[in-house]
């Protein structure tokens, strides 16, 4: 018996090692480019991936989409190089909570408007305590992090009150005292956040994806943008967005819609319908699952 436990005990740990390393290798950069749409349900999270940098575009309503990161990430990476926030709705900004907790963020993009509910000041809290340098983009700028560049396409100006993001507010939350009016009155949206979303448009060599959050017509018709070959359609698929004429203009090959079981109606009929007389493939979270494409430069391909 004695013989026996001996000659398994290198053996288990040559195996452990083995593995190990082939999951190293596995996760080694390929040089070409990543882009997962998280199956989060009723909401958006967008991991981008190139090399050793990533990129997480919103984070869905609960912590589905730490799942999805770790499906996603090399397990021993625990940084995630820049998250924006297109938009502070809660489908979009509650599974950053978890993110916020799990990873380190170095940079955080995002408007300056805030959410009045409980969710939304914890994941404030969360963001100030990670000193994340904080950026507030506007239409025509471009964010490069790494080999990834992101031309910014909304909004027009600059949202809401850029003092909201302060890392000495950090002291009204400890105190539990309420942020000064002068700064709580301009980072304050008296309409739906929708329209304010940060639109953003990647360009990869030839390859080139539209990432809309949740704007509707009213936008899509002011972007300044000629033809994509991938769109995320905005708001879920609703039949408030992605119009015959902002389609005919941009002319995706693919469209992806996130979106998961709700009371919305998403995604639209009227939205498939105009999807498919413009002859675009379609993709759903909520019959695909989490959905990867990949590009090396010159077209996009689904990774199986």
């Amino acid at each position: 018996m004695k013989e026996l436990t001996i000659f398994k005990k290198p053996l288990f740990w040559f195996s452990l090692i083995l593995i190990l390393l082939l999951g190293t290798l596995l996760s080694l950069p390929d040089r070409r480019l990543h882009l997962v749409f998280c199956d989060v349900g009723q909401g958006d999270a967008i991991l981008v991936s190139y090399g050793r940098t990533q990129v997480l575009i919103d984070g869905g309503p609960d912590n589905k989409v730490s799942n999805c990161l770790s499906k996603h990430l090399p397990f021993w990476d625990r940084q995630i190089e820049m998250v924006v926030l297109t938009h502070a709705d809660e489908d979009h900004f509650v599974g950053l909570i978890d993110v916020f907790k799990r990873y380190n963020v170095r940079y955080f993009v995002a408007d300056s408007l805030i959410n009045s509910k409980i969710s939304f000041w914890q994941f404030y809290q969360l963001v100030l305590e990670e000193k994340a340098s904080f950026y507030s983009p506007k239409a025509g700028e471009k964010i490069k992090i790494g080999n990834l560049e992101f031309l910014v396409l909304w909004p027009k100006e600059r949202l809401g009150n850029s003092q909201i993001w302060r890392k000495e507010n950090l002291s009204y939350l400890s105190e539990k005292r309420p942020l000064p009016d002068s700064i709580l009155a301009k980072a304050t949206f008296p309409d739906e956040l929708n329209d304010t979303s940060i639109v953003l448009q990647l360009s990869f060599g030839q390859s080139q994806a539209l990432l809309t959050g949740d704007i509707t017509e009213k936008v899509e018709s002011q972007l300044d943008l000629g033809k994509v070959e991938v769109l995320k359609v905005a708001h879920h698929g609703s039949k408030f967005s992605t119009s015959e004429e902002f389609l005919s203009k941009i002319k995706p090959k693919l469209a992806i819609i996130s979106v998961g079981e709700n009371r919305f109606g998403h995604p639209a009929q009227e939205t498939l319908e105009r999807l498919s007389k413009a002859g675009i493939k379609v993709l759903r979270t909520d019959q695909e699952g989490n959905i990867e494409i990949v590009s090396n430069g010159w077209g996009w391909y689904n990774q199986l």
